[in-house]
C-alpha cells in the first residue's frame, strides 16, 4: 500500500481559517488540486510536504501517524514548492547535488538521475550553468527536477508547469505522469482540465475542505 490520508485537518493564520477540516485520500496516481486561488491549495501541499504543521487532524502515510511517521514521510518525499530562493552562486548541478546530499542519497547515482531528468526536460545543456543567469521558466524546471531526485513514492508539487513554454510544459508534464505510476503524485496546476483524464482523482478545494470534482 501507497497512501496518504488527511483526517479532519485544519490550518489558520491568526484569525482568519485556510483549512477546516480536510478530508482526503491520495492514493498511488495523480491526483490534481483545484479550487480559487487563496482557496487553500498551496498551504494543503506544504502540510502535504511536512513544510507546515496543522493546527489539528491525523496525516497518516502507509497506515503510520504523523508526527511518528514525519521522518519517513521525509525520506520518499520530492516537494517543488511554487516560490523558493535559489542559491544564484551554485551551478544547478551543484544544487541538485546539495539536496541529494541533503536527502541523503549516494552521490554518484543522484548524479546520474539528475542527468537523466534535466535531459527529458530539455534543462540538461545549462546544468552547469550558474542559476544567477537561469530564466523563470529554467528556475521552475530546476525545481522540479531537484523533487524527483532518488525516486520518490510521495511528490507534492505547486504549479511546476508556470512559467514554462507549451513544448517544456509537455515534458514536465509526460515525466510526472510517468512518475505516477509508481508514486502518489499531488499537484496543482493551470493545465487541470488537460491532465484530467489522466488523473485517479480531482479534488476541488473550497470553504476549506476538499470535495471530489
Amino acid at each position: 500500500m501507497t497512501e496518504l490520508t488527511l483526517s479532519a485537518v485544519t490550518k489558520a493564520y491568526g484569525r482568519k481559517s485556510v483549512l477546516a477540516g480536510v478530508d482526503a485520500t491520495f492514493p498511488a496516481g495523480l491526483t490534481l488540486l483545484v479550487g480559487p486561488s487563496g482557496a487553500g491549495k498551496s498551504t494543503l501541499l506544504r502540510i502535504i510536504a511536512t513544510a507546515e504543521k496543522p493546527q489539528s487532524g491525523t496525516i497518516c502515510w502507509n497506515g503510520a501517524p504523523m508526527p511518528g511517521a514525519r521522518q519517513t514521510l521525509r525520506q520518499v518525499l520530492g516537494y517543488a514548492p511554487q516560490a523558493v530562493e535559489l542559491p544564484e552562486e551554485l551551478t544547478a548541478r551543484e544544487f541538485a547535488l546539495h539536496i541529494a546530499a541533503l536527502k541523503g542519497l549516494d552521490t554518484a547515482e543522484a548524479d546520474l538521475q539528475f542527468g537523466a531528468i534535466t535531459a527529458a526536460i530539455g534543462l540538461h545543456d545549462d546544468i552547469n550553468r550558474r542559476i544567477a543567469g537561469y530564466s523563470g521558466g529554467m528556475r521552475r524546471r530546476l525545481i522540479f527536477a531537484q523533487a524527483l531526485l532518488g525516486d520518490p513514492q510521495l511528490i507534492a508539487l505547486d504549479e511546476p508547469t508556470a512559467e514554462l513554454d507549451h513544448e517544456s510544459a509537455a515534458a514536465v508534464s509526460a515525466l510526472l505522469l510517468e512518475r505516477a505510476r509508481r508514486a502518489v503524485v499531488v499537484m496543482t496546476t493551470h493545465l487541470a482540465d488537460q491532465l484530467a483524464p489522466q488523473a485517479v482523482q480531482v479534488l476541488r478545494i473550497a470553504d476549506g475542505k476538499t470535495s471530489k470534482a
